[in-house]
């Protein structure tokens, strides 16, 4: 089975260490990550958002590739995928995937996400203001996404 997991987060809510976790405890399993593609074009230099045409085209590339991987492949998109437009665009432009998983982060708890964000490198950090921004421009899914997915998981903090 094919499985492509989208994870829905603000900053600094655990995305990448969740999906670590995952590909830890499965096989088969590909994280395609904004983060590290930003760095794999900036060689290292995280604030760098001068590259994101390229970022997000190499994002989704590697969303439809890595399914023929293996016949039992699990890819984890790890971005903020905040808006419904965002999430609506992944499920329904992936055929190549047989089951479709929402993983959502809760965006409310502005406080936690501060928290963390603190112990993220001091370059990886994102300001305060934008933290905000982003918590605030947050969507919760919509009815015609979670039409979309065959498993709803809600990370608890």
């Amino acid at each position: 089975m094919k499985t492509l997991i989208i994870l829905s987060a603000i900053p600094a809510s655990g995305k990448s260490t969740w999906a670590k976790e995952y590909q830890n405890n499965h096989e088969n399993v590909y994280i395609i990550s904004s983060d590290a593609i930003r760095l794999e074009l900036t060689n290292g230099v995280y604030s760098d958002q001068s590259h994101q045409k390229e970022v997000w085209k190499i994002f989704e590339e590697r969303m439809h590739s890595y399914a023929n991987k293996a016949d039992n492949v699990t890819v984890i998109l790890d971005a903020l995928n905040d808006t419904n437009e965002l999430r609506y665009r992944y499920l329904s432009t992936t055929p190549e995937y047989d089951r479709k998983v929402l993983v959502l982060f809760p965006a409310s708890n502005l406080e936690k996400a501060k928290e963390y964000n603190g112990q993220r490198p001091a370059d990886a950090r994102v300001p305060d203001d934008i933290l905000v921004m982003l918590v605030n421009k947050f969507e919760s899914p919509s009815k015609e996404v979670l039409d979309l997915v065959d498993e709803l998981i809600e990370v608890v903090w």
